[in-house]
């Protein structure tokens, strides 16, 4: 019978860990496309364009990307059991959080 549990817990540690790591790696993934397509649209723009938005929208974009990613996260942890499969959606909750963050600090220091 412990012998049983033993291998659950390993399951579990294992699927977490696999979790994590591909978290981790999409999230870096998405950050590097989100920052090379805003940089190469900002290079393909004749005329130099600030952006319009009141700082109130970073602000508010920050938090809730800062949402997004905490709250993957901690439903990640939380169900550290899940397989990969059902984590996917908070994998993705992530990656657009990180997607977000990156769009608005290129954006802000180009204001």
């Amino acid at each position: 019978m412990k012998k049983r549990k033993f291998n659950k817990k390993k399951n579990y540690n294992k699927n977490f860990k696999k979790t994590i790591i591909i978290t981790i790696t999409f999230s870096i993934i998405i950050i590097i496309i989100a920052t090379i397509i805003q940089l190469n649209g900002q290079n393909k723009i004749t005329e130099k364009c600030s952006y319009l938005d009141p700082w109130i929208i970073d602000i508010l974009a920050f938090v809730a990307a800062l949402f997004l990613i905490i709250e993957g996260f901690a439903k990640i942890i939380k169900n550290h059991n899940s397989s990969i499969k059902i984590q996917f959606t908070r994998i993705i909750r992530i990656m657009f959080g990180f997607s977000i963050i990156t769009l608005h600090i290129i954006q802000f220091l180009h204001k």
